[in-house]
């Protein structure tokens, strides 16, 4: 998750600082979109995200736990590793699950940037690769083998008088067990979003992000096309990062009622 210029209170004054911190996937971003700039190099960013999700068609809840950890490698790019726990409950049948999920590994080439007092756009090159830490769960739809994804992400980041606003977008194409018949899938995400400061000295703010999954499999329960929409707030100084908000997804798929997920994330730089 992304954030944009974001100072904070230090003795009166509005310290000049831009503070992006991570998203789920551990890259640079807002909640779920990813932003094309990337952390200081030698920063590291420990990130840590829950998400709990409940369905009335099917009857389920779904939670998710995540610890991410970025770094940056040069000016232009970032890594980011990712693992996750889940917790599952089916209602109508009282079938429970706790498992650990897959590990993600990310990374992020901006090479375009944006220029300074400029609105043209900044252009980063993303990409990634999943193994899964056991056997492909079913429940949670995690891959069988393996999974790699690659896109682009783009935005701007604008200052004028007193406001500021960032604009952010990525798409990705995922491509999953390709080699195996019953699992392989190809699929596509879109993530678009804006953040824009609500205090005066733009340490908390709002964002609004839109989400489309399209081309994925129907599989029990996360194997469907969605469109989503998240509203959240933001909370940030020089070092931390505080994210809360909901998200309601409109499922695409016969027999999936639509569903909505509290989300939350935390996230430091050391």
């Amino acid at each position: 998750m992304l954030f944009f210029i974001c100072p904070v209170v230090s003795s009166g004054q509005e310290l000049d600082l831009l503070n992006r911190p991570v998203n789920t996937i551990g890259l640079t971003g807002m909640i779920y979109t990813t932003s094309p700039f990337v952390l200081p190099s030698k920063t590291i960013e420990i990130g840590t995200f829950s998400q709990s999700e409940n369905s009335l068609a099917p009857s389920y809840s779904l939670t998710e736990y995540t610890m991410t950890m970025t770094t940056g490698i040069s000016g232009s790019m970032e890594m980011a590793l990712k693992g996750s726990y889940y917790g599952y409950n089916q209602q109508s049948s009282g079938k429970r699950s706790r498992d650990i999920d897959d590990i993600d590994l990310a990374f992020k080439w901006n090479f375009l940037k944006q220029p300074e007092d400029s609105v043209q756009p900044a252009v980063a090159l993303i990409a990634g690769v999943t193994r899964p830490a056991k056997h492909r769960d079913l429940i949670t739809s995690s891959v069988d083998h393996w999974a790699s994804w690659i896109g682009i992400a783009t935005g701007a980041e604008l200052t004028w008088a007193e406001h500021s606003l960032g604009i952010y977008a990525d798409t990705r194409a995922i491509f999953q067990d390709l080699a195996q018949e019953a699992s392989k899938e190809q699929y596509y995400r879109t993530n678009m979003g804006i953040l824009f400061p609500v205090s005066k000295y733009r340490n908390l703010q709002m964002l609004v992000e839109y989400s489309i999954v399209s081309g994925k499999d129907v599989q029990l329960i996360t194997g469907t096309d969605y469109s989503a929409v998240t509203y959240g707030l933001r909370l940030v100084n020089e070092r931390f990062n505080l994210s809360i908000g909901t998200q309601f997804l409109h499922k695409k798929a016969d027999g999936f009622d639509d569903s909505s997920r509290v989300v939350g994330m935390m996230s430091f730089k050391i």
